[in-house]
């Protein structure tokens, strides 16, 4: 968020007088008004999902509102190492020699996940690797954005993607077969509602990519390029499979709005997968968690300035929908 200085010294800056019964520095005033940004759009009610858009000057409002009813003067250090960490990822938002290694040595089983004690940094790592190689040539190999699809979006493929990195890192797997199939999963949608073949449909398209878009082709074996194409076809129709956690963990990814949004109930094919579905109902966790991955998210990308905050365009600019989209 930009706020010029004097709509700072205006809203953020005032309230935070008040507080702190001192005089806040300029980036004790970001630092609040970040973290509150972000729990105003990892929130459905308020989440610029498309069915409603929140103007810059309501969400000012809603960032005082926050302010003058949840913060405490002891949550502001806090606040502020959030924030310095924020930066100093912003600072690296490109994919780098190092992490685009790390990943490579996965994939090809040189290192496993679980030889890395930081795993924010290898979700981190996976998620440039998504928004900077992947995303572009499903953006123009998809029929979504052809279909003009909305709750099945390309939103939705960055929501199941980031939800399979975690789980990925999480259960010590390795990322990239997953993150691949959650990319391909939708992209021969024809419709937001019932679609039964769409899976069987992404089948030629999914072959297309890993034969001949996909740049890092050599990364992928005969297993995991089987595995994906599997778990592409299947994710819509088939239970669990033992033999294939690329189908497990993209089911238990693509579930996921389902199970928190609509409370819908069946199991779960990994325990990370599960322990996020039990997050149904309670909303205070989906936000903490989703604020996570959305830090991370904005801070692969460089920060991007518009006169015109409400028409901001493209892929990353519609952070506050990636995880709240909802039906209201």
């Amino acid at each position: 968020m930009a706020y010029p200085e004097a709509e700072y010294r205006r809203d953020v800056y005032r309230e935070l007088i008040k507080i702190k019964q001192s005089t806040p520095t300029d980036e004790e005033c970001r630092a609040v008004a970040h973290h509150m940004e972000y729990n105003i759009r990892a929130d459905r009610r308020y989440a610029n999902n498309g069915y409603r858009i929140i103007s810059m000057d309501d969400m000012r409002r809603k960032i005082v509102s926050q302010i003058k009813n949840n913060l405490h003067a002891n949550d502001i250090p806090r606040y502020l190492t959030e924030y310095r960490k924020y930066k100093d990822y912003q600072k690296n938002w490109q994919l780098t020699a190092s992490e685009e290694e790390d990943i490579k040595n996965i994939a090809l089983g040189i290192k496993k996940v679980s030889d890395f004690t930081d795993k924010d940094y290898l979700k981190t790592a996976y998620i440039k690797y998504f928004n900077q190689r992947i995303m572009p040539d499903i953006k123009n190999i998809s029929w979504q954005e052809k279909n003009n699809l909305d709750y099945h979006g390309l939103w939705h493929t960055e929501q199941v993607a980031l939800f399979a990195i975690d789980i990925s890192v999480e259960e010590n797997y390795n990322p990239l077969p997953n993150l691949l199939a959650a990319a391909l999963h939708d992209c021969a949608r024809k419709t937001d509602g019932h679609d039964p073949n769409h899976g069987k449909n992404c089948e030629p398209i999914a072959r297309e990519y890993l034969s001949n878009t996909y740049k890092d082709r050599d990364w992928i074996n005969l297993k995991d390029e089987k595995n994906i194409i599997e778990a592409v076809i299947n994710h819509n129709s088939s239970p669990q499979n033992e033999n294939n956690i690329v189908l497990n963990c993209l089911q238990d990814a693509d579930s996921m709005r389902l199970w928190w949004e609509r409370g819908q109930n069946y199991p779960a094919h990994t325990p990370t997968g599960q322990r996020l579905a039990n997050y149904s109902g309670n909303e205070h966790q989906q936000i903490r968690y989703l604020r996570g991955l959305l830090e991370k998210m904005r801070a692969t990308f460089p920060q991007q300035t518009t006169n015109n905050q409400n028409t901001k365009k493209g892929l990353f600019s519609q952070l506050s929908s990636v995880f709240c989209r909802s039906k209201n």
